[in-house]
């Protein structure tokens, strides 16, 4: 199969799966700080702990590897890609809805360096003894990937003013660059929520929330301009895309991830009062995003249940995990 950006979405999801695992540790397992294995080593834990704590770890470490791995390959492709600029130009001159896929290597290299910090650290004492040290280095790669994907929405959202396109080919997909700024967004609360050092710290927190407000700019503005082309239409689009309605759901929870994570800079940081803002930027995510899915499950039951495991691989199926 050809190089396609959205083959990123093979790492972004496996390194999502990853943080979950490592997620859950963070909270489950006694630590000072971050959880590292010596932490579960070292803890007291009954017989279903003991199984389910070591089946995440097992888990992580299969889908950290596996992150890492078709990152390095992906990334090679894309640079080959690249460079070939009649491919680049014809994968420019596409539809709006293929364009758009070209932020999710943005995404996905975000996603990647967060794994780098969080789950191969548990594995890695030296990483996770170097954590610090790390800071300046993530928010270097932090700046070139925030760089490149404003540089790329610019040149996608230039497209889009002023040539014109078939807006009934629109659909879901579109919200790709929504999606790629709440993953940065993400990465830079994480780095300005870890720091030590308030110069890194707030640089990261500066860019984290730019990015987080054009991002839901963006999403705001063309999500109600699907709904209403949706309204206007006589069906459901075809079967390839419909699982793209589910990326509301991670991008509600991305951004409120995001946010949460700006609380700990700002109490870090500023000594401000974050009680408030911890609750709210973790209730109502989880609530538009279980609504939300809750909505397309029902919306699309029939493609679920007649459709979804007899259907050829198509990217958009990548939303619903």
């Amino acid at each position: 199969m050809p190089f396609h950006p959205l083959k990123f979405q093979l790492p972004l999801a496996t390194g999502g799966i990853a943080l979950m695992a490592y997620n859950y540790l963070q909270f489950a397992v006694p630590t000072r700080g971050d959880v590292i294995i010596g932490d579960l080593l070292a803890a007291r834990m009954s017989a279903p702990q003991f199984l389910l704590n070591w089946f995440l770890v097992g888990l992580m470490l299969i889908f950290t590897v596996f992150t890492l791995v078709t990152a390095a390959v992906y990334l090679r492709q894309m640079f080959k890609w690249r460079r070939d600029k009649a491919l680049y130009e014809k994968f420019l001159a596409d539809s709006p809805t293929a364009v758009v896929g070209g932020c999710i290597p943005y995404a996905s290299l975000a996603m990647t360096a967060m794994v780098c910090f969080a789950p191969l650290a548990f594995f890695c004492p030296l990483l996770s003894s170097n954590t610090q040290a790390l800071m300046l280095p993530g928010l270097l790669l932090y700046g070139v990937l925030w760089i490149g994907l404003i540089r790329y929405e610019c040149i996608i959202l230039k497209k889009w003013l002023t040539q014109p396109f078939d807006e009934t080919k629109l659909n879901f997909i579109w919200l790709l660059d929504a999606f790629s700024f709440g993953m940065m967004s993400l990465m830079g609360a994480a780095i300005a929520a870890t720091a030590h050092s308030a110069s890194i710290a707030s640089i990261a927190a500066c860019a984290a929330l730019f990015v987080s407000i054009l991002g839901l700019l963006l999403l705001a503005v063309k999500l109600c301009y699907l709904v209403i082309l949706q309204l206007r239409a006589a069906a459901l689009p075809g079967i390839n895309v419909l699982p793209s309605f589910f990326i509301v759901v991670p991008i509600s929870c991305l951004y409120g991830f995001g946010l949460h994570k700006m609380a700990y800079y700002l109490k870090a940081h500023h000594s401000m009062d974050m009680t408030s803002m911890h609750f709210f930027t973790l209730l109502a995510p989880y609530v538009i995003a279980v609504g939300w899915a809750l909505f397309t499950v029902y919306l699309l039951w029939e493609y679920l249940r007649n459709d979804f495991l007899k259907c050829d691989f198509a990217f958009p199926q990548w939303s619903i995990i």
